[in-house]
């Protein structure tokens, strides 16, 4: 996978030659950094230190260990700042460097300028400490200077995981599915255990820890096939990458390949994927879209902009990924592009080094509209840092998920953290929400004037981010749930109004509309007197059933007989877009209704149970009322419709509760719309009949 690598610049402080008696000493650490043993190397700078605390070669020595090699910025600084001082001119752009890094790192930016201004005079390809990356650290400043903002706690939130799972060492890549963290350490396991000579570090292994009620178990080293204590693990180093929506499929990464394992089948190996994805010498992270038909991977290659780039590629009816597309140019740079992620909503989230940002990888967004990507916005502070911020992934159904950071204050390198992010765009509603009520009073001082207010759903009335109100096209500006407005004359009107509200589970805000027709100012004749009221559609014939005593639910004998077609709508993970076999269910049924004008119907909607309860129990409800959207659409009248139910994960009947392992097709049989259907006495006679 590509990590974030810390490639050594020349130190070219630790090759010269002290004349003093800490030689050796200085020496020593020389050698020390040349076999990647950090703590050792900072020892003997200690020891020189200890004796002459200005000594240039052992702060400059210091110094760069703990900002380049460690990580270690904020206590670099002072080393750094005291070598500087007294530095030759032969190693001053590499303190420069270092500092103006070390002040970025800890978001002193005008200080970081300072030093980056210094170093820019000699930074050339000629030169030993070349930094390629130096004019985008002066724009990563800049960038931050004019983006001071920091989102609030109910927006945007970060929190370690803690030392259960992280150490000293890098941790990263965190992957949350059925219940279980896994993700990548670069940690000692074993006394015999050696680093590698690509980035300092231990080779990487996957590990996993379980996740209950907000506590981690003790991570266990984690391997495909997972044979638990008799795992055969890898060496070189695999890394896990993403796993599916359902939480079947992980995806791995080893030697520069991705590949894709059964998590639940623990006897077979996970396999490469094909060529046309594995097309280069370097495919590092991949995530598949909801429906398993889209896979956006990373890979470096010539055929991309530059560094690791984004490309997707499309899954054909055989099960062929097609040839991968490059995403746009504005989205992929010519720096590091990483760690994509897709939500459910088709939202994309990604890593970049390349576009403006804080400083190192920073979390950015885009989504389709009209056929093409979005340009990328920056997630900003607190979850984008002036440190590496990547591999961040939300769980199913969810504003909450993980991600990795080196920002500062961690337990050591990289590290996982908790997050939540809920998007701060104002959303469209979608359909109008059916427990999202406008309840009107007139005034009795003015056939004209009259007090709205929303009836707005218990669990979201804590939550209101905004209230809006219009009047045909006009938007008005009162901005609470109860108004008084005046209307400007006899005529019918729409009033609209739209709340958004922000909830605990959704990774977006969420729109919720309604609306409602008056027509003001007409005298129509009520029992002889003259009112003026707001007038409702008269009830169709059909509807009168509604308020018949004698109406009773029909039995499945009797729907069979009338034509009645049984079988449940289905709807896909996630969605309460009805499927096409869905119509085809509900036009049969609605021929019926059509043709039996004394049939009433109820709604109900359910959700299987993955996801919090809260949510799953919207999503029901949302189903049963696409299902009543389209009835009427279709031509059948609402009164004929006495409710809509969502009853969410509450009426399981497959077993398939929190916490069990089911396929996928089990997962389907909950996801569902079923009818209580009724009729009068004379219908059920007429059945009877038949």
């Amino acid at each position: 996978m590509k990590k974030i690598l810390f490639i050594p610049i020349t130190l070219s402080i630790v090759l010269i030659v002290s004349c003093s008696e800490e030689k050796k000493l200085i020496r020593k650490a020389s050698n020390a950094v040349e076999v990647y043993d950090y703590t050792k190397a900072i020892g003997y700078y200690d020891q020189v230190l200890a004796k002459d605390s200005n000594n240039y070669y052992a702060n400059a020595g210091k110094g760069v260990v703990l900002s380049e090699y460690v990580g270690k910025y904020d206590k670099a600084i002072p080393y750094l700042e005291k070598a500087l001082k007294k530095s030759p001119d032969k190693t001053s752009m590499k303190i420069t460097n270092d500092l103006g890094k070390s002040y970025h790192y800890i978001g002193n930016y005008p200080r970081a300028l300072y030093f980056y201004a210094k170093s820019t005079k000699e930074n050339n390809e000629d030169h030993p400490d070349y930094d390629i990356f130096l004019a985008k650290r002066i724009a990563d400043c800049k960038y931050a200077l004019e983006h001071p903002e920091v989102a609030s706690a109910e927006h945007q939130s970060t929190k370690n995981v803690g030392s259960v799972i992280n150490t000293d060492m890098p941790e990263y890549g965190p992957v949350y599915t059925q219940g279980e963290l896994i993700f990548t350490s670069k940690r000692k396991d074993t006394k015999n255990e050696k680093k590698n000579g690509l980035d300092r570090r231990y080779f990487e292994s996957m590990y996993t820890s379980t996740y209950n009620n907000g506590v981690f178990s003790t991570p266990r080293r984690f391997t495909i096939p997972d044979l638990g204590k008799d795992s055969k693990f890898k060496k070189g180093g695999e890394s896990v990458v993403s796993a599916s929506a359902d939480g079947n499929t992980l995806y791995i990464f080893r030697g520069g390949k991705l590949f894709e394992a059964n998590i639940n089948d623990s006897t077979k190996s996970e396999h490469k994927l094909s060529s046309t994805i594995n097309f280069s010498h370097l495919q590092g992270h991949a995530c598949v879209s909801n429906d398993g038909k889209m896979l956006m991977f990373t890979s470096e290659s010539e055929k991309g902009r530059g560094g690791t780039d984004i490309y997707k590629s499309i899954k054909n009816e055989s099960g062929i990924w097609s040839d991968p597309q490059l995403l746009p140019y504005y989205i992929n740079t010519d720096y590091n592009e990483d760690a994509p992620f897709l939500t459910a909503d088709g939202t994309l989230f990604f890593a970049s080094n390349g576009l403006p940002g804080y400083g190192g990888y920073d979390v950015y967004k885009t989504h389709m509209e009209n056929g093409e990507w979005t340009p990328p916005e920056n997630l900003g502070q607190p979850i984008n840092t002036p440190g590496d911020d990547i591999y961040f992934a939300l769980n199913p159904n969810s504003s909450k998920g993980f991600y990795s950071s080196s920002k500062a204050g961690g337990y050591g390198d990289m590290d996982i953290y908790h997050v939540h992010y809920v998007s701060n765009d104002i959303p469209d509603c979608k359909v109008i929400e059916p427990m999202f009520v406008i309840n009107s009073t007139p005034d009795p001082a003015s056939e004209l004037s009259y007090t709205f207010a929303l009836t707005i759903p218990e669990q979201y009335k804590n939550n209101v981010r905004s209230i809006s109100w219009k009047v045909n096209d006009e938007l008005l500006t009162q901005t609470t749930d109860n108004i008084a407005y005046a209307f400007p004359g006899a005529n019918t009107y729409k009033v609209f109004a739209k709340v958004v509200v922000y909830c605990d589970t959704c990774p977006t805000l969420v729109a919720m509309c309604a609306e409602k027709e008056m027509i003001i100012g007409q005298t129509i004749l009520v029992n002889n007197t003259e009112q003026v009221k707001e007038i409702k559609a008269e009830e169709p014939k059909e509807a009168k059933a509604v308020n018949n005593k004698s109406i009773k639910e029909l039995t499945n004998d009797q729907l069979t007989a009338l034509g009645w077609n049984k079988t449940p709508g289905y709807f896909n993970y996630n969605e309460s877009v009805l499927r096409d076999e869905a119509k085809k269910m509900l036009d049969q049924n609605i021929s019926v209704l059509k043709n039996n004008r004394d049939m009433t119907l109820v709604i109900n909607g359910f959700a299987d149970s993955r996801g919090a309860e809260a949510y799953n129990k919207n999503l029901s409800l949302k189903r049963a009322n696409s299902v009543k959207q389209y009835l009427i659409e279709k031509g059948i009248s609402k009164r004929r419709i006495t409710s809509t139910v969502g009853y969410g994960e509450s009426m399981i009947n497959n077993g398939c509760t929190d916490g069990v392992v089911c396929s996928e097709q089990q997962h389907q049989e909950n996801r569902k719309v079923e009818f209580k259907v009724s009729g009068n006495n004379k219908l059920i006679v007429n059945v009877s009949k038949n």
